[in-house]
């Protein structure tokens, strides 16, 4: 008899069978039951360690031992005629029978049982028991549809959204952590050229939400949707995946990690997540994105810890987590000095500093630019890290074909960075010719983080630049309602009010931003435009004092006493105000720009032509007029103006007409605008100015009229009586809204 039929024979196949299938069983049950009382990883391990020892011991049992009538006997005290070794076999047939009929209905019924939904699963029962009544989160949907045709176009097979992490430990100093590694994982997955990964700002929405996965993935625009969560217990950690059909709901894969809590072991995971998800979704990986998607950017666990801490705390946008966050980032690069991403967000940190906190211009620039130049050594190939030098080259005013190259390299290598399309359109807009462009490359950023309000507020932002202000303020107040404590939206609606001539209005939303984040320098500073607008001059020097308190060295409070001059009219201190602003910011590249402000408002032309062909020489030389107009097409007139009243009269008129032709050609939606009067003042059309100053009173959209009315040229038109009609009744539209905005004060409202 061989080895194998003896083995038959004495039922150690049946027994070995039988067991593995009651492990197999006891495994599935201890995973369920340990989830919800969230047992530490180990236990798991332990059970599984304890089976796997007894599956050899239960062998060598069966082969020599046998169940006889009169208990257990060795296999070799049994005379074979008298065995029952076939009956119990019958028997072990029978049982392993019923085992795979168990085995069977468990599998049918994870399969086939109700739809996930968030908050019901196993990963989220946890979370979602926490929340309940008025804590309950409600998801909220955009806007509007992104894109030009994203409304009717098929969902992409290879789109997703990840969901926010569930915290197992139920230690509130985890839950950075467990943020940390969701958006790391989101960061990973941008780097795949082929997928569309809904970013953090969206999906952080659904966190504790009762919304269906099918829902979800309806109001984000995916095909597929991952759940997970982490669970960090002493040097271990747990991490519980699973990748769903949105429209089937059916599991497409899951798995559960538990590894040693290292960076080693954090990134490969991450890696494999990202791998098989790309396999998953048919994604294809080029070499170079292979590459940085298995980059390891530290091995220092507390550095990685500090950098999600960072990362957390400067997504909020507020001067305190800004502060916050540039203090984690600085631990993180003390300890990992070759820790790239970190250096990039210092670097990020010092730029929002500029426009959300008291950070003076100078010292973020300093802490930019060495950020920048570090990280670039370290790890030139991160889109984080390509973006940071865009932003850097900006805030230098420096040359702009390097900056949308490092726009584009940023994306190149993150292209499903919702942030870095945000910042190329914010960076085209600043060309009126281009603002469709900017239009569509904000829609795309809106794609890809479709919740976000700070890139809602970037399509808006175009959207109000293209003088589409009904749609503007529409969507804003939509978003508004939404997401009432983003202070940035109300900034925005300040600008949109201010635009449409509603200054009080301006004012009361500035007012809300300010009170959201008071610690936010530059609400207080464009908080002074609608009240020079309205005329409340007593209001401009206690902005200024604010100004002051906040940040005595800002180099933002010398621009804007450039400003308050000029509206007084006291244009020697304006240029002395712009010399100082030149001094504070280190006499930088552009830091003489402010001083054209109030020499072109001058009556002697010498200081501004001085200046403009120092600073825009192609201005003055007819063949290069066209490569003037597209650097700052606003400076047309002001420069013709010069040149006709320095000598050049022939060289200023022929700058008018190709200033003109420029602006109707180009971008029309500005040839109705106060940028041609000075133009057409030159070309003896005053009624043509005096047309375009009635209907801008009519209409109310006289933002910056007191500048306006100050150039030189306007002396032309003093005397004229429609020109002194329309002011007057200019002069009462102010006049009953700084009435209006003192009653609402007296309300306290």
């Amino acid at each position: 008899m061989n080895f194998f039929a003896e083995l038959k024979r004495r039922n150690v196949i049946r027994v070995g069978i039988a067991y593995v299938m009651v492990a197999w069983l006891i495994m599935q049950f201890a995973d369920v039951v340990l989830n919800n009382i969230e047992a530490p990883g180990w236990v798991f391990q332990v059970i599984m360690l304890v089976l796997a020892i007894g599956l050899p011991l239960v062998l060598v049992f069966a082969w020599a031992f046998e169940m006889t009538p009169d208990g257990i006997k060795k296999e070799k005290d049994i005379d074979r005629s008298q065995s029952i070794a076939p009956r119990t076999g019958k028997k072990l047939n029978n049982t392993i029978l019923v085992l795979m009929a168990l085995a069977i209905a468990y599998l049918l019924f994870d399969k086939f049982s109700a739809p996930a939904q968030r908050g019901t699963d196993h990963f989220s029962q946890q979370a979602s028991s926490q929340t309940s009544g008025a804590n309950e989160k409600s998801a909220l949907s955009p806007v509007e549809a992104q894109g030009s045709n994203e409304a009717n176009s098929a969902i992409s097979r290879q789109s997703i959204a990840v969901l926010p992490f569930d915290n197992r430990s139920n230690l509130e100093e985890d839950e950075f952590f467990v943020e940390g590694m969701h958006d790391d994982l989101l960061t990973n997955l941008a780097k795949i050229g082929s997928l569309k990964v809904i970013s953090r700002t969206s999906v952080a929405r659904y966190k504790d939400t009762g919304s269906s996965i099918p829902e979800i993935a309806k109001e984000l625009g995916v095909a597929t949707i991952m759940e997970g969560a982490v669970q960090r217990a002493g040097n271990t950690v747990r991490i519980n995946v699973q990748l769903i059909d949105a429209q089937t709901d059916e599991h497409l894969w899951a798995e559960i990690f538990d590894r040693e809590l290292t960076t080693e072991n954090l990134f490969a995971i991450q890696t494999e997540i990202s791998k098989k998800i790309a396999s998953a979704l048919k994604a294809k990986l080029s070499p170079d994105e292979q590459q940085r998607v298995d980059a390891r950017p530290t091995e220092n666990l507390a550095a990685y810890s500090a950098y999600l801490r960072g990362r957390q705390l400067i997504t909020r946008r507020t001067a305190e987590t800004v502060d916050q966050a540039l203090l984690e980032f600085q631990r993180a690069v003390q300890l990992d000095p070759q820790f790239a991403l970190a250096w990039a967000g210092i670097a990020e940190a010092a730029q929002l500093s500029l426009w959300v906190s008291d950070m003076n211009r100078p010292e973020a620039l300093q802490l930019s630019q060495e950020a920048v130049e570090k990280a670039l050594a370290i790890n030139d190939r991160l889109g984080e890290v390509q973006l940071a030098r865009a932003m850097l080259i900006q805030l230098q005013r420096g040359d702009d074909e390097e900056r949308e190259a490092a726009f584009k390299l940023a994306i190149e290598l993150s292209p499903g960075h919702a942030q870095a399309w945000e910042r190329y359109s914010d960076f085209v807009s600043n060309f009126p010719k281009r603002l469709d462009e900017a239009l569509e490359l904000a829609k795309k950023a809106a794609e890809l983080d479709p919740l976000s309000p700070s890139i809602q507020n970037q399509v808006i932002d175009v959207l109000f630049q293209l003088g589409d202000f009904q749609e503007a303020e529409q969507r804003l107040y939509r978003l508004i309602e939404q997401d009432p404590d983003f202070a940035a939206s109300y900034k925005l609606m300040a600008d949109i009010k201010r635009e449409i001539g509603q200054f009080d209005q301006a004012i009361r939303f500035f007012h809300k931003a300010q009170s959201l984040d008071p610690g936010n320098i530059n609400f207080v500073m464009r908080e002074i435009w609608p009240q020079m607008d309205i005329g409340n001059t007593a209001e401009l020097d206690a902005l200024l004092a604010r100004m002051e308190v906040m940040d005595p060295d800002s180099s933002t409070l010398s621009f804007m006493e450039i400003w308050i001059n000029i509206y007084k009219g006291t244009l020697d201190a304006a240029m002395e105000a712009a010399r100082l602003f030149d001094q504070k910011t280190g006499y930088r590249p552009g830091g003489k720009w402010p001083q054209m402000l109030p020499s072109a408002l001058m009556s002697d032309q010498t200081v501004f032509r001085a200046l403009a062909e120092e600073l825009l020489p192609a201005y003055f030389d007819s063949e290069t007029f066209q490569a003037g107009l597209e650097d700052r097409p606003w400076m047309g007139c002001n420069i013709a103006w010069a040149l006709a009243h320095t000598g050049d009269e022939a060289l200023g008129s022929d700058l008018v007409r190709q200033t003109i032709k420029y602006f109707q050609e180009n971008i029309p939606v500005f040839a109705e605008s106060y940028a041609l009067n000075v133009c057409f003042l030159m070309l003896n059309q005053p009624e043509r100015v005096l047309t375009l100053i009635e209907n801008k009173v009519k209409s109310g959209k006289v933002a910056g009229w007191w500048i306006t009315f100050k150039h030189p040229a306007y002396e032309l038109l003093q005397y004229d009586p429609r020109f002194i009609a329309a002011q007057s009744q200019l002069q009462s539209m102010i006049a009953s809204q700084r009435e209006n905005l003192q009653q609402l004060s007296l309300e306290g409202e």
